[in-house]
């Protein structure tokens, strides 16, 4: 017998959504009386159904317009979360950015994130000045939110970040500090763009430290190039950038000069 004391939430066997085709997700079940007006219903089946749904009895015990009732339920439940997270991803995102698609390496990224977020490594997105790396980060957001699964972020460049911390009175700066810090998956652009002060690189080192303990997926851009990380940024922060993340090169000249071209 094991030791180990498991919550009584996650001792309750889940429905196996995978075998009725369905993305993960939590859903609202159907209400079984409704099968009573779908094609083939009856009440025994909606007894079934019920049984299903308090797992008392498996998938394989289901008729087929049972497994049928169920499975167009779920579809249509993780349709709806699918259009609320790329709703509120249109809505959250900065105007200039809400047309970014994301490539196939974006897309991987984010289902792992969904899956696995404890294991997923951050990413660390570098390249001179205007080669698209705010465009892309803001790419691998919607790739999350395309994912349908409700997942938190929020986004801020270094200097919003800063100005959001920075103690003023009438304001608890440490309890902004933690709502940002323990977000799902936190997005931080131009890292490095500044100069560090004293307090802003101990704002940052926290930070980024307690995403790294944590085990908490991040994105981070920077025009810094990976061999001055630790001139521009700290010993202590680059190291740890180092070792959490995944690195993105993107390369190529400043597209925004050739746009006011």
């Amino acid at each position: 017998m094991s030791d180990q004391w498991i919550p009584p939430s996650q001792q309750r066997r889940g429905l196996d959504l995978a075998a009725l085709g369905i993305p993960p997700g939590r859903y609202i079940h159907p209400d079984v009386s409704e099968f009573l007006d779908f094609p083939g219903g009856d009440r025994e089946g909606a007894a079934r159904i019920d049984s299903y749904l308090h797992r008392e009895i498996g998938l394989d015990d289901l008729q087929p317009t049972e497994v049928d009732f169920i499975r167009q339920h779920f579809l249509k439940c993780a349709e709806e979360q699918l259009q609320k997270c790329i709703a509120h991803f249109e809505t959250k995102v900065p105007r200039r950015y809400s047309t970014a698609r994301p490539n196939a390496i974006a897309t991987a990224w984010a289902q792992s994130v969904v899956t696995n977020p404890d294991e997923t490594r951050s990413l660390l997105v570098v390249g001179p000045t205007g080669t698209g790396k705010t465009h892309y980060a803001y790419s691998v957001l919607r790739a999350i939110a395309e994912t349908g699964r409700s997942t938190g972020w929020v986004a801020y460049t270094a200097a919003d970040l800063y100005a959001q911390l920075r103690p003023r009175a009438g304001r608890d700066s440490e309890a902004t500090f933690e709502a940002i810090v323990g977000t799902d998956v936190l997005f931080v652009d131009d890292l490095g763009a500044a100069k560090l002060t004293e307090w802003t690189e101990e704002v940052t080192y926290r930070l980024i430290n307690n995403r790294y303990e944590q085990c908490r997926p991040s994105i981070f851009t920077s025009n810094v190039p990976p061999t001055q990380l630790r001139d521009v940024l700290g010993e202590r922060i680059a190291s740890r950038l180092t070792e959490m993340c995944e690195r993105v090169a993107l390369k190529g000249d400043d597209r925004r000069k050739g746009m006011a071209a």
